[in-house]
């Protein structure tokens, strides 16, 4: 009987801990924020940041101007399921969110036109993303003390 009990023991033990080993990629990364690490010889003077959010949307971008006066920036945030883009209505699925990987599937009209893929690296996060007609591209994103919010609402 007393087996019985530990057996039933060590199961609670190894189920419990399992469940917090569960913290998904939005968890860990809610409210961060990250830029575009820029190559020396290429300064364009613009911004690209990537804020992650575990709600409605699962990050939003900016692409702009940056710190130029009278700069325009595009304002992207991305949920899962239809999302308008420059008027066209595209998908976006979650094909994983787990602790050391966040990947989106993008379709339009049904039809796959890339995803987008993000991981942790050291201090810095890598995004990759593949496209049939452009290949795969990848970026590495450094923590950003600006957010979404300071160039978007």
């Amino acid at each position: 009987m007393k087996k019985l009990i530990l057996f039933f023991v060590v199961l609670l033990i190894v189920g419990c801990s399992k469940d917090d080993e569960g913290e998904s990629f939005l968890d860990k990364y809610d409210g961060s924020s990250w830029m575009v690490e820029e190559e020396e010889d290429i300064d364009w003077g613009g911004v690209e940041v990537i804020t992650f959010s575990n709600g409605t949307y699962s990050y939003s971008q900016v692409i702009g101007g940056g710190p130029i006066p009278g700069a325009i920036n595009d304002c992207f945030q991305f949920k899962e399921g239809t999302n308008v883009i420059f008027g066209l209505e595209m998908t976006y699925k979650i094909l994983k969110n787990e602790a050391d990987e966040f990947l989106l599937e993008a379709t339009l009209l049904g039809v796959e036109i890339g995803t987008i893929k993000f991981t942790p690296q050291g201090e810095n996060l890598l995004m990759t993303e593949t496209s049939p007609e452009e290949g795969t591209e990848t970026a590495i994103l450094i923590p950003s003390e600006s957010s979404y919010d300071d160039y978007c609402n």
